[in-house]
């Protein structure tokens, strides 16, 4: 019977210390979660506070984007005359042979004549008489020529130099309202470029293999705004962006037509066309 009773007594015992192993685990874990959510709620709050802290950030301004088409005017021809001469033109000049100059001939002295004959006693006679004597002719003298100076070479002036025709006339500048010269030509360019840029096209094969690059265009145009001539300065690295620029000149013809402050015809010009995978997006 006692057994019994002290089974009973070790069971008991063994609940009630089970039973305050489980109160003290079950608090040990209150105080866990309880620091542990102090901890999370501290580190929020702090972060809250350091960020309310901070300046608002400076938002960078956007760059104006660069133009996608300018225009560059080709320098015209201007033919330089050339200075007049004062001598008439003539052919080439030609040097004539001076003369061989002729050697004096030897001066020839007349030798001295002779004395006369001393006088002969002659009788006289009635009936014959002397006849006179004949006196030697003295040799001629011959005069020196006179020196013959070579003649001076003929020279004549060469013909003047002719400059080749300029192979652009400029036309001359118009007069007339200097505001209205000075807003004509940047109306005409903005209207060429709006219009160019209108009929500008981003090839779907270039877009879709990410093809970007500036391609030159060089052109020729009359002065109604007809296309006369075109071709590609400077290459865009793709054969696809280089035969759109072409194709964009064809669409646009006819452009603006120039202003008379536009020089030239035809008009020469130079346009960069660029293709950027940006600006399409936009």
């Amino acid at each position: 019977m006692p057994s019994v009773f002290s089974r009973h007594a070790a069971v008991s015992s063994f609940t009630l210390w089970h039973a305050a192993s489980l109160r003290r685990a079950d608090r040990r874990d209150g105080l866990l979660w309880g620091a542990s959510l102090l901890v999370v709620v501290g580190g929020l709050a702090g972060a809250a506070w350091w960020v309310m802290r901070q300046p608002p950030p400076v938002m960078p301004v956007p760059e104006a984007p660069p133009a996608a088409i300018a225009i560059d005017l080709a320098p015209e021809p201007v033919a330089t005359p050339a200075p007049p001469t004062d001598a008439p033109p003539g052919p080439m000049q030609v040097l004539s042979q001076p003369d061989p100059t002729p050697q004096p001939p030897p001066e020839i002295t007349a030798p001295p004549s002779p004395a006369p004959n001393p006088p002969v006693a002659v009788p006289r006679e009635e009936d014959r008489k002397t006849p006179p004597k004949k006196k030697r002719p003295l040799p001629p003298v011959k005069d020196a020529p006179p020196d013959r100076k070579p003649p001076a070479a003929a020279t004549t002036a060469p013909p003047g130099l002719v400059a080749p025709p300029a192979a652009t006339q400029a036309a001359p500048m118009p007069e007339g309202d200097p505001a209205h010269a000075t807003h004509a030509m940047p109306s005409w360019q903005a209207a060429l470029l709006a219009r160019l840029e209108h009929y500008k096209r981003y090839p779907a094969q270039a877009q879709a293999g990410r093809q970007e690059g500036v391609a030159l265009l060089h052109f020729a145009m009359d002065r109604q705004g007809h296309v006369l001539s075109a071709r590609i300065g400077h290459s865009a690295g793709h054969a696809l962006l280089d035969e759109e620029t072409l194709a964009l000149l064809r669409r646009a013809d006819p452009l603006p037509v120039p202003p008379p402050e536009v020089r030239g015809d035809p008009v020469v010009l130079s346009v960069p066309v660029e293709f950027h995978l940006d600006e399409e997006r936009r």
